[in-house]
């Protein structure tokens, strides 16, 4: 628990909020769900900074893209009728998976993602789609994408405000495997694919709880292009997701293993997709 707060906040703007939050980086927090602030053993953190007054908690259309609200709870955003039109079963499913459904109506899409989690489900799905972030920093607002934000020095914390995801015709799947629904991921995986005249055009395969964060593995995309979709797919996409793994080991499981589910998993995400294509 946070035993050591002592000030709360609950600013009215997004500059409002950074600013709070660079007066003590140090010893401040943003709550945004509460589910990971809820979980924390910290005697350093002093000041809770309560983001819900923003409201960026919609789901809406611009243009080409999909702008969710970083304070969207996951489980608003996968029953979204915008997301599922656009997106079909992929996010509806798969973030089914992201613990109970109490947990997914106070987690939130951002809250999801700034910690930086190593066994996001949210992070890894959001990574395979090739989703892009607005932040707000000491340089005012500015778009990213994604693995970007993972790439960012430990010091520098941008706010989330928004999650942006294309609409541009890509397939995509997902797969985990835990102890049970409600333990964090051993691993999980995320593929997706532009398909083209019954081929992969591009890919995007990402591997979670490695344990590290969630990462796009570019020697393996780079590989499928041009991959014919058919029987032999899945298989070879298996193949090169064990020969190409990267991660380490911890108490949930060893290197060895999750190379060994890496590859199983990305098989079962190829078959889904190669039904979808086929």
């Amino acid at each position: 628990m946070l035993s050591n707060v002592k000030e709360y906040f609950r600013p009215k703007t997004v500059e409002e909020a950074f600013e709070i939050m660079e007066a003590d980086r140090e010893h401040s927090i943003f709550l945004s769900g509460g589910t990971i602030v809820a979980l924390m053993e910290s005697s350093r953190i002093e000041r809770i900074i309560d983001l819900k007054n923003l409201r960026f908690d919609s789901v809406s259309i611009k243009e080409d893209e999909i702008v969710v609200g970083a304070t969207t709870t996951v489980e608003a955003f996968r029953k979204d009728p915008l997301v599922r039109k656009e997106f079909g079963d992929f996010f509806y499913d798969s973030f089914s998976l992201v613990g109970s459904w109490q947990i997914r109506n106070m987690a939130t899409i951002g809250g999801s993602i700034a910690p930086k989690l190593g066994w996001s489900d949210v992070s890894a799905c959001l990574l395979a789609a090739g989703a892009g972030l607005i932040v707000y920093g000491s340089d005012g607002y500015r778009k990213m994408l994604l693995s970007d934000y993972f790439a960012l020095p430990a010091g520098e914390k941008p706010l989330i405000t928004h999650i942006i995801i294309k609409k541009d015709g890509w397939i995509s799947a997902f797969e985990k495997f835990s102890k049970t629904t409600f333990d964090i991921a051993t691993v999980n995986v995320a593929l997706s694919i532009m398909p083209e005249r019954g081929r992969i055009k591009a890919a995007r395969v990402v591997c979670g709880s490695r344990p590290q964060y969630p990462m796009r593995f570019d020697t393996i995309e780079s590989a499928l292009e041009e991959l014919e979709i058919n029987d032999l797919m899945p298989s070879i996409v298996r193949s090169l997701v064990f020969d190409n793994f990267t991660g380490g080991s911890n108490m949930l499981a060893s290197f060895e293993y999750r190379k060994h589910l890496a590859s199983v998993m990305a098989q079962k995400a190829a078959e889904k997709i190669k039904e979808m294509v086929i």
